[in-house]
This record gives C-alpha cells, structure tokens and sequence, in this order.
C-alpha cells in the first residue's frame, strides 16, 4: 500500500502544479492584437433573458462571449491597455462594477460593499475609474475611485460621466438642466459645455484627441409626439433621439446619425474618424457604424439584443511617453506596438 502511494505521489504532485500554473496564468492579462469592439448582448429583450457581454471584430465578424453567468452583465469599457474589462453586473444581487481580463478570465468585484455603482470609466493611466451611484438620500452622483475600489470620493452631481483623455477632467450629464458639463479634477470646477433646451443628453464620450464630445440628444417634443399622438411619427422631422457631437468649448453642434429609428450611446474608433453605436432595428437594438461626416452607416450585427459599444486598437496606441500615463503602462504600450 505504501509502495502504491509512492508511485502515484509524482503524478499528483504535477497535476497540483498544472492547477496552480493554471492559476496564475489567469491573473496575467493580455491586450487583443487585433481591433476589438466589446458590447453587452442578450438573446430576447422581451423574454428578459441574462446578458453578458462578447466582443468582436470591428466590422461585426468573429463575435465571442466572454461571461456566461445567469446574471446581467452590460456596460463595457476597455482598460487604457486593452488588458482589462470594467463592467456592471447584478450577479451578486445588485449591480455594480466588477474587473476582468480581455479574454473573460479572472472576474473580480471591484469594491469590497455593493452600492448600486454603475456605468464605470477609466483615467488614461488606468489607476482610477469614475462611475455613477445613487446615494442614501436618493441623489445620483459622480464618484471617482481607484482601480482596487479604495479611496472612493463624490465629486459632482449627475451621472453618465466619461473621462477626458488628457486626464484633466470628466464629462458628465448634470442633474441641473440635464446638458453636459465638465469637471476640473484638480479645482473641482464645473463647466457647462451644453445646457439643454427642450431636450436631454446622455451618454457623453470623448473623441480621443479631446476635441469633441459625442452624445445621445432625446427631443423632449419629437418624444411625445411620436409617443402619443397616432400620427405623431409623421411630424416629425427626424428622429427623436439620436447621436450629436459638440466641440469641448460648446461650439459646433452637429446631428452626426441621421437613421429615421432611435440611435444611442455611441462610442468613438480610437483613431476618431468613426462612431460606433446601437439603433433600434426591428424591434431589438443592434450595432452600428459611421464614419465622421458621412450620412451612411453600416450595421454590424443582425441578431438578438446589442448595446453597450466600446472600441479598442492596440495600433492607435502611441509609441511615445505620456505624461499623464505611468512609466509602467507606457512601456506596455510600447511593447505591443
């Protein structure tokens, strides 16, 4: 019996190791090679089925799952690096944010309390997130923590907020007129980029030189009256809600999506000649792109339920040193490219 154990003892000991290899391989992310664009999905809206969240190739090809949990699992954001997946997820019976690698490896929450955190995104040097939250006294706001979940901090009224790629400030839906605004992260001072005039904004994102800001613009009018009168679709001049875009200083206000249905929560190319966004088809949202100063949009997907686009190129990373990025991220960028 002893003489047993011993020869079997070699061949447990590898397969531990395997499992602990195994292990640790998990915990080391690696960035796609090629252009992603990660999104949340779910098979039927109306039947209420789980979301999770898949990515694909930019012109819709090759779509692959990344979390297969019973729970819903939406609003993905690509890390600086591509490396890691911020996302919002109900799994452990409330949504809030949790972290994963590119590949839907090593799901980890990101706070250690569950608070109803939502719609997370990064600082350029990937050490801090912002994210919206409702507080105990029913007010929505602006948090900013660190990528481990410490030193959360409220720093504005609002929610949707998205940071600047210069890493100065964040964007964000102010609970004032519902328009964008900006906050200074180093005075706290807001800006307001555009105050809304019977109509609401939503979803800001950052072209990636920080020029202009891409938004959802809902016509509060165009809203009703396509709602609730019989005919009202027929008034209308164009759709009710759809994408625009806004220069930083507020100038420039340009509808950039004119699709007859409803388009939203547009995300730019990381080069920022392109769009991508979600627009109702049929009767489930799918993805959809368009280049900057073309009327002409290409649908990328044609089944189930689509929305949540982020858009991620590890060749439009730059090969040079940031100053708003550590030493350590650059020389991980410097490496891909």
């Amino acid at each position: 019996m002893k003489a047993h154990l011993m020869k079997h003892k070699p061949i447990s000991s590898i397969l531990t190791l395997l499992l602990m290899f195994g292990s640790l391989l998990s915990v080391f992310a690696r960035a796609p090679e090629t252009a992603k664009i990660v999104y949340s999905s779910e098979p039927n809206v109306k039947l209420k089925s789980n979301r999770d969240i898949y990515i694909m190739n930019p012109d819709g090809t090759a779509q692959v799952k990344l979390t297969r949990h019973p729970a819903a699992d939406s609003q993905p954001a690509w890390s600086p690096t591509g490396e890691k997946i911020l996302f919002t997820s109900n799994r452990d019976g409330i949504r809030d944010l949790f972290l994963m690698n590119a590949d839907g490896t090593n799901v980890q929450q990101v706070f250690r309390k569950l608070t109803g955190r939502q719609h997370g995104t990064w600082s350029p040097d990937g050490r801090q997130i912002a994210y919206y939250r409702v507080d105990a006294d029913g007010k929505t706001g602006i948090y900013i923590a660190a990528i481990d979940g410490t030193g959360e901090e409220r720093i504005a009224d609002g929610w949707h907020p998205a940071w600047s790629p210069d890493g100065s400030e964040i964007a964000f839906v102010s609970l004032d007129d519902i328009g964008i605004r900006t906050i200074n992260l180093q005075t706290r001072s807001e800006d307001i980029v555009l105050a809304m005039e019977q109509a609401t904004a939503f979803d800001p994102a950052w072209s990636p030189d920080g020029s202009k800001i891409a938004f959802t613009r809902i016509d509060l009018l165009a809203l009703i009256l396509g709602g609730v009168l019989k005919d009202g679709a027929k008034l209308l001049k164009g759709p009710a809600q759809t994408i625009y875009t806004v220069n930083r200083d507020g100038s420039g206000l340009a509808q950039v999506v004119f699709d007859d249905a409803q388009a939203s929560d547009a995300s730019w190319a990381p080069r920022g000649n392109k769009l991508v966004y979600e627009l109702i088809a049929g009767k489930q949202f799918q993805l959809f792109e368009i280049r900057i100063g073309s009327r002409v949009s290409q649908q990328l997907t044609d089944s189930d339920h689509n929305t949540d686009p982020d858009w991620f190129d590890p060749l439009a990373l730059s090969v040079a040193p940031q100053p708003q990025l550590s030493t350590s991220a650059w020389g991980r960028i410097k490496i891909q490219d």
